[in-house]
This record gives structure tokens, C-alpha cells and sequence, in this order.
């Protein structure tokens, strides 16, 4: 079952093609800003994990450097001890290291000692707890020699022989730990919080004036998935809440410091996190915008070009429907253009080649604008040359192309420049088709409103055009081919068939039939082969169609022709009877004929059927005195035994025929010939004086140059005879002009060597 295609269906498929391919597309952006976002947002928080773990790493190896500085002291106190001397000295020569700020000495009598001296701890602290504790830094915890203030305590016991006699504190005031990290947080623009994680207390915090507790963050609104729990029981991990302070979220990293028991909780708000990520994501929305704003764009301009090509698809297809209807349109080329030239509303329209073939329609408003013969023969050359310099250029069959008048052209071709003007063209759009033979056709406008339009339809049509052209041509071909003869180009029995109706429905007056039947044909071609024949034929014909000019001429069977001659007078036709006959003489060839007349047609057969009496009567005739003839037949087979010596002259003649051009018997001594076979084949005359000059003819007449010196060498008949006296075969292979490769061979016909001047010549087919 057929489908029909719906072009205004065709059209809203192709919107909404695209409306879905932009849906797909903007899944695609989205799933990319999701994604992009999705990536940023975890850079922002990897870059918050490093920046905590920048903090964390730096306050780790300035404490534990402090407590190294300590050890150290603690081997000098240990050897201070051994040595039986106090801890002055150590005392006097301290200065503050790293964060340390000062260093006293927990003895086992629980009394400390300083640099402003020694005071008793009973009920304060227990040395031996302390000396089961080891080497600790503290939390925040309340100052030893002071009630009202607190510090962080660093501790490193002092060992002789194993044995703690002694601990070393260093202190450290939470005040010069919170400005030095206060200033590093505000360096990243960002809130530090450090507290200990058994008591909770902060050790450091950038937000709040006075240390307190990390609880204060137990009535914060966490994000969903975090709490406060999760925060104070794992060691490692993000939480987000709402902010006290700002109207946004405030997102923690917090990490635990293990040598000192603390946890470190770094935090910005999300304008500070996500700071990348938003600018990224509006970017990428302005991307977006930018992006559906051009889509749409080109959704309009598709929907304005594809109305625009509706247009040029359907004028095409107007076209090719023109030119495929030969039948249907007499001139289905000029009425294809006359559609082009109404599409591109242009002046004119034209198709033409280099073979000669020349078609244009032009608006009758523009009739008085058309080219002269001279003109339009120049206009032609220049589109031919253009279209050919492109083709070089580019290689393509079919190039588009578009001249106008202006400076480029003023500079490059200024006559033909001056052309234009001078013709008011101001604008030739055409399409220039070319193939390897340099073969051009050319489908243009001149003056076209629509330029682009009009190019873009000459690309599509113009393959057809050339087709159109070339069907054309071959169906003229392919009915003269049906219609004419193919041996003597004469109408044949076909055509007579086809025009028998035509003569019939004309009634035509003064009509005559002139039936020709060829008399010897089959004696010619038994005698001198097929060739000879096939010339008989050719020759009677075309003195027919010579002597009955402007008459129609056909060939009936192998030997039969009928001619046929309206509003001519039967006198006229008896003339050309006798002067068609005469003309034959000069050939000795023969033919029966029979004429019928009429004043008018009715029934051509009928006229048909007498003339054909007639010449049956008239061949009859011919060949009533057949004796006669036989004699003669006999006579000139005698003639060629006697020339050959070959008795059964009839079967050599009839397995020669097929195989040889011609034979002839040349007498070297005398330059004289007689033939044997075809003596067509040299246009031979045996009136001719020297055979030498019929052969030269023929070789400068027939025979390719290459071989003219190689065949003329043949008349130097002393050296033709000495290599038939030395028992040679004179022998050489040309070729014709026709394509024909022919092998002349020279024998001697006698025994002896007086018989070298008696030769026999024979042209062979290869």
C-alpha cells in the first residue's frame, strides 16, 4: 500500500524534532548544573576539611614542640637534682618559649616551686596523680598560684634513676593561644573554635569575648541529618546549623587533636563556603538563559527557512514533474523554465549547453529586453567560461554561481562588466554543470528577486534539467532508431506502419506509390560477399532519397523500397523514375519497378498492392531472357579459372567471401589488374589504366598515415619480384581508417621464374 506524505505534517514534524532535542538538551544542562554543583559543593567542604586540618596540624606541632622545649628542661632539672643543687638557676635563666609563658616545679611534698619562689599545694593538687598522668597538656584549668585566673598547663615529669622526683609545668595563657589562632581564622575568613573534649570547655574562641563551654551550640537549629550529639561523640565529620548571627548557615569541620585530648571545630557561613559554587552556578544560569534564548532563536529562523524551502522543495518538485512529462509537454523544457522564472520573479530564464541546445522563457513585460543572436551568443561563452573556471577550481560537477556588476567585476572582466550595464542585468544566478568531457550545461536567471532562493533552487533542479535534456534527445534517437533503417537510414516498415493512417485520414491529393524491388541481390552477395551486397543496398537508397527529395522514403524487406510522393503530379514522378534509374548505370545495378497513382487517397494499402503488381511485372520481365544471363554467368566464371587456374571457381568464391576484403591478379610487367573477388573493394575499374594509381588512391583514401610508407612500398614491383623468385611471400598488416586491421599478401600465380610477373593480390580480414 502506498503512503502519502503530508508536507505540512512533515513540516510540524521536523518542530517538534526540535522542541524534544531541546528538552534533551535542557535535561543535559540541568544534569550538568546539578552535577557542577554538586562538585563544587564538595571542593567547598574539602577545602573547609584543609583549612581545619592547616589549624589543627599547626596547633599540634607548636604544643608538642613546647612540650620537646619542656623535655628538655626536665633531663636539665633531672641532672640539676643528681648534681644535689637547687632549681635556681634554671629559674633565672628561663624566657618564654613557643606559647609558654612561664615554668614551675610540682615536688613530691606537694610544694611548688617558682622563679618568685615556693609555696605549699596541699588539698590543691596530688603530686602522685599527677605523676601517674605522665607527660599531658591540659584544658583550660585554674592557675595553681592563683584563684581567679586560668591557664593551659603543660606538664613533663622529671626523672632520675626511673624514679619522678619531680614534674615541670609550663604555663600557657589561653589568651595569647586565642589571639594567635583569632588571627589565623580571620586570615581565612572564618570562626575557630578549639575546646577539650572530656569538660568541653573552649580553649580557643574567635567568636565570643569570654572562653565558655562548647554547650552554647546545644540550642543551635542543626540542618537536617546533623545534631549537637553527633558533633560532641565522633571524632571526625561536618555538621551545618542555622546561625545566631547571620540570617544563613553556618557549616563546622570539626577534627580530634588526640595528643591533647581536644577537638578543633572550623566553620563559615554558606556565603563563604559556597562562595565559587554560587558564582559557577550563576554563570551557568545566565549560561542557560543565553543558551534556550538562542535556541528559540533558531527555532523561529528554522520555522522562517523551512517555509522559505517549502517553497523552493515544491517550485522543484513542479519542475521535475515538467521535465518528467515529456510526453504530456511538447516543450517541457521552455515550460519548466517559464516555472523557475515565475518562482525567482526574474527577467528571464535560461538553460543552455556546448552541443547547441538553447531554451529561455522570459516575462512577456520583458520581450523587448531580449538578446540579440550576436549578444546572446557572447552571454553564453562568458557563463560557459565562468562555469568552467570553477569546475577546475573546485573539482564539483555542479557548481552555483552568481555574477553581478560591481567593483570585483569592474576589475576583473570589465567587458563583460560593461555588458551587464549596458543590458540593465543586475544579477545572473546560475548553476554550471560539467563532466570529464568538459561537456557544460547551464540553468540560470537574469534579474532574480530572489537570489539565494532562486540559486538554491538551480542546485537542486539543474541535475534534472541535463536528464530531461538528455531523455529528450535519446527519445528523438530511440524513435528514428525504431523508425529508420539501420543499413541505408531510409524510413523502414515501422515507420510505414505509423504513417499509413496518416495518409489515409489526409486524403491526400496527387499521391503516387513507387514500389523498388532490387534485382541480382543474391547474386552479388554469393559472388562478391555480403559487403558488396550491403553497398548495392546503401547506394539505391540514397539515389532514392536523393532523386525523390522532400518525399518519404522506406525500406519494405532485404530488397524492396516504396516511396511515396504527395501533391505531385504523375509526370513529375515518371521523371524521377528515369533519372533514379539512370543514375543507377554507372554501378550496373538493376531494379524492378512498379507505380500506381491517384488524384486522391482513400486507401493507401490499395495504391500500395498495385504499384507492387506492377513491379512484379516489370522483375518478371527483367528476367524473362534468363538464358541469356546464365550464358554471361558462365562466360565470367570461365574468365576467372582461366585468371586462376581454379576450377571449381563457385565454392572457392563462396568460402572466400567471408574471409577476404578483395583479390585481384596484377601483372607486375604491364601495372595491369583483373579482379577475382570484390572489385568493389578498390573501386576497381578495369578500364583503368595502371593499377599502381588505383592502389595509391586507396591506401591515401583508406589506410591510416602510420602505414602508408609500409603499403606503398608494395609498387616497387622489382623488389616485389626478386622476393617471389627467392620463394618469399611478400606480406604486410595495416590498418584502416574505419578501425578494419586488413593483411595484404602478394603469391606468384605461375611455377617458373618467368611466372614472378603474374601475381595475385590478396586483401584478408584479420
Amino acid at each position: 500500500m502506498a503512503t502519502t506524505y503530508n508536507k505540512k505534517r512533515q513540516k510540524h514534524t521536523v518542530i517538534l524534532y526540535t522542541v524534544i532535542t531541546t528538552i534533551l538538551l535542557f535535561a543535559v544542562v540541568s544534569g550538568m548544573v546539578i552535577y557542577l554543583y554538586s562538585t563544587a559543593e564538595e571542593d567547598a567542604y574539602e577545602n573547609l576539611h584543609m583549612q581545619t586540618k592547616q589549624i589543627k596540624d599547626d596547633i599540634s606541632l607548636q604544643l608538642l614542640s613546647d612540650r620537646e622545649n619542656l623535655a628538655t628542661m626536665a633531663n636539665f632539672a633531672a641532672k640539676l637534682y643528681t648534681d644535689g643543687e637547687d632549681y635556681d638557676i634554671m629559674f633565672e635563666s628561663f624566657k618564654p618559649i613557643g606559647l609558654i609563658e612561664n615554668i614551675g616545679i610540682l615536688n613530691p611534698d606537694n610544694s611548688f616551686v617558682t622563679k618568685a619562689g615556693s609555696i605549699n599545694l596541699d588539698g590543691k593538687i596530688s603530686f602522685d596523680e599527677e605523676k601517674e598522668r605522665g607527660a599531658y597538656i591540659s584544658g583550660r584549668v585554674k592557675d595553681l598560684t592563683r584563684n581567679d585566673y586560668e591557664i593551659i598547663r603543660t606538664a613533663v615529669p622529671i626523672i632520675v634513676e626511673n624514679e619522678t622526683v619531680g614534674i615541670l609545668y609550663g604555663v600557657i595563657k589561653p589568651e595569647k593561644m586565642d589571639a594567635r589562632y583569632n588571627k589565623m581564622a580571620k586570615e581565612m575568613d572564618a570562626q575557630l573554635f578549639v575546646y577539650d573534649k572530656e569538660t568541653g570547655d573552649l580553649v580557643i574562641d574567635t567568636v565570643h569575648q569570654e572562653l565558655g563551654n562548647i554547650s552554647f551550640m546545644q540550642d543551635r537549629k542543626f540542618n537536617e541529618g546533623y545534631s549537637y550529639e553527633q558533633m560532641i561523640t565522633t571524632d571526625k565529620g561536618f555538621v551545618a546549623f542555622e546561625s545566631a548571627y547571620k540570617d544563613e548557615n553556618l557549616h563546622l569541620h570539626y577534627s580530634y587533636i588526640e595528643e591533647m585530648n581536644w577537638v578543633i571545630a572550623f566553620g563559615r557561613y554558606d556565603s563563604q563556603v559556597f562562595a565559587a559554587t554560587h558564582q559557577l552556578a550563576r554563570v551557568l544560569l545566565f549560561a542557560c538563559i543565553i543558551m534556550f534564548g538562542i535556541i528559540i532563536l533558531y527555532i523561529l529562523t528554522l520555522m522562517i527557512n523551512e517555509r522559505r524551502f517549502s517553497a523552493v522543495t515544491a517550485c522543484a518538485s513542479d519542475v521535475r514533474k515538467t521535465l518528467l512529462e515529456t510526453y504530456e509537454h511538447e516543450d517541457h523544457i521552455t515550460e519548466a523554465l517559464k516555472q523557475v522564472c515565475l518562482f525567482a520573479k526574474a527577467r528571464s530564464a535560461v538553460f543552455f549547453d556546448t552541443d547547441g541546445e538553447d531554451y529561455r522563457y522570459s516575462l512577456p513585460e520583458n520581450k523587448e529586453k531580449l538578446l540579440s543572436s550576436e549578444e546572446k551568443k557572447y552571454f553564453m561563452a562568458e557563463l560557459f567560461r565562468y562555469g568552467l573556471d570553477v569546475h577546475k577550481a573546485t573539482g564539483s560537477v555542479v557548481n552555483v554561481l552568481c555574477i553581478k556588476p560591481d567593483k570585483h567585476l569592474k576589475e576583473t572582466d570589465p567587458e563583460f562588466y560593461s555588458f551587464m550595464k549596458a543590458h540593465d542585468i543586475r544579477d545572473i544566478s546560475f548553476s554550471a554543470t560539467v563532466n570529464n568531457a568538459n561537456h557544460t550545461t547551464i540553468l540560470g536567471t537574469i534579474n532574480a528577486q530572489k537570489g539565494g532562493l532562486t540559486r538554491l533552487l538551480a542546485d537542486k533542479i539543474s541535475a534534472c534539467f541535463s536528464m530531461a535534456l538528455y531523455n529528450k534527445n535519446y527519445l528523438v534517437k530511440t524513435e528514428q532508431d525504431a523508425t529508420t533503417d539501420a543499413l541505408t537510414g531510409t524510413l523502414n516498415r515501422v515507420a510505414y506502419k505509423n504513417d499509413l493512417f496518416l495518409w489515409d485520414s489526409e486524403k491526400t491529393k496527387d499521391f503516387s506509390c513507387v514500389y523498388v524491388d532490387v534485382n541480382e541481390l543474391h547474386l552479388c552477395n554469393n559472388k562478391y560477399g555480403h559487403a558488396a551486397g550491403d553497398e548495392m543496398l546503401i547506394y539505391i537508397a540514397n539515389t532514392l532519397k536523393e532523386v525523390f527529395f522532400g518525399h518519404k522514403v522506406y525500406r519494405m524487406g532485404g530488397d524492396e523500397f516504396v516511396v511515396f510522393c504527395e501533391n505531385t503530379s504523375k509526370k513529375t514522378v515518371e521523371k524521377g523514375i528515369e533519372i533514379f534509374v539512370k543514375n543507377l548505370e554507372p554501378k550496373n545495378y538493376h531494379v524492378a519497378i512498379g507505380m500506381a497513382y491517384t488524384r486522391q487517397n482513400n486507401d493507401t494499402e490499395e495504391l500500395l498492392i498495385e504499384a507492387e503488381k506492377k513491379m512484379y511485372a516489370a522483375k518478371a520481365e527483367y528476367y524473362q531472357n534468363k538464358d541469356e544471363q546464365n550464358k554471361a554467368l558462365n562466360a565470367e566464371e570461365e574468365f576467372v579459372r582461366a585468371e586462376t587456374g581454379i576450377a571449381e571457381i563457385d565454392t572457392m568464391l563462396s568460402i572466400m567471401k567471408e574471409n577476404y576484403n578483395g583479390i585481384y591478379r596484377v601483372s607486375l610487367d604491364t601495372d595491369r589488374a583483373k579482379r577475382i573477388l570484390m572489385p568493389a573493394y578498390l573501386n576497381y575499374n578495369e578500364k583503368e589504366e595502371n593499377y599502381s594509381k588505383l592502389f595509391s588512391k586507396y591506401v591515401e583514401e583508406a589506410v591510416l598515415p602510420d602505414y602508408h610508407r609500409a603499403l606503398l612500398s608494395f609498387l616497387n614491383y622489382d623488389a616485389v619480384k626478386r622476393q617471389l623468385e627467392e620463394g618469399k611471400t611478400p606480406q604486410v598488416t595495416y590498418v584502416k581508417n574505419d578501425g578494419q586491421t586488413v593483411i595484404l599478401s602478394v603469391y606468384k600465380l605461375g611455377e617458373t621464374e618467368e611466372d614472378a610477373s603474374n601475381t595475385l593480390w590478396v586483401f584478408a580480414k584479420k
